[in-house]
């Protein structure tokens, strides 16, 4: 009787964790509005996309899990780095997610943010901080062959680069950096155990304008 009764407890439990929450009612209106702002820089992020998603969640034992319903609307950023989202529920869901498109000439640690329930049917001010990158042209010069591709780093924000092919005497890659600090670049040779690393550091030029950096690399300066 006993093994009876837990089977029918854990046969219910798992019946009501499956089941999906129940959706917001459709035809609600909502305003998210908010800013993109690069305090570093003092400069507004202009024209950047931002994107309002729709999930339903289901219970799991593991957690919430969360199901993508669509993207409902989305619009860009102005002059000032303002942005206004109104919206309307679609009865589909019953999570809603402001979400920002990754690009990598500015870096925004968090791109996503979901709006808090209760401020379904009011409004909710958003603000996401970001960070203006710079074009760099990195140029490396190999002064000797080296047989192997080699991996390359970016410190921050942190970034694999286009792998350099085996063999590779001179080579440019365009890379996206903050000109206010020093960018440690990390050329790794992965296929030796230990990997083997060169670093170098790109020094503070605080200038906004496309400009080469040269580097020269020989096989002895990998360790």
């Amino acid at each position: 009787m006993k093994k009876n009764l837990i089977y029918i407890l854990t046969c219910f439990s798992l019946l009501i964790i499956s089941c999906e929450e129940d959706p917001i009612p459709a035809d609600i209106k909502t305003l998210i509005f908010g800013k993109i702002y690069d305090s570093t820089n003092t400069i507004p992020i202009v024209n950047e996309k931002v994107k309002l998603a729709e999930y339903s969640t289901k219970g799991t034992f593991a957690g919430t899990n969360y199901i993508f319903k669509g993207f409902i609307d989305s619009t860009r950023t102005d002059i000032n780095g303002d942005y206004n989202l109104p919206f309307i529920t679609t009865g589909n869901g019953n999570k809603y997610q402001i979400q920002l498109d990754f690009n990598e000439q500015v870096h925004i640690p968090n791109l996503v943010e979901f709006i808090r329930d209760e401020n379904i049917g009011n409004r909710e001010e958003l603000n996401f901080e970001g960070l203006r990158l710079y074009p760099v042209d990195l140029r490396v010069i190999f002064t000797d062959e080296i047989t192997q591709e080699i991996n390359v780093y970016k410190q921050f924000p942190e970034r694999l680069i286009d792998p350099i092919p085996p063999s590779t005497q001179n080579t440019l890659r365009r890379i996206w950096i903050d000109k206010n600090v020093v960018n440690e670049i990390n050329f790794q040779i992965g296929t030796t155990s230990p990997y083997l690393n060169h670093f170098i550091e790109i020094p503070i030029n605080n200038t906004t304008e496309l400009y080469e950096y040269e580097v020269e690399i020989s096989s002895t300066d990998f360790q």
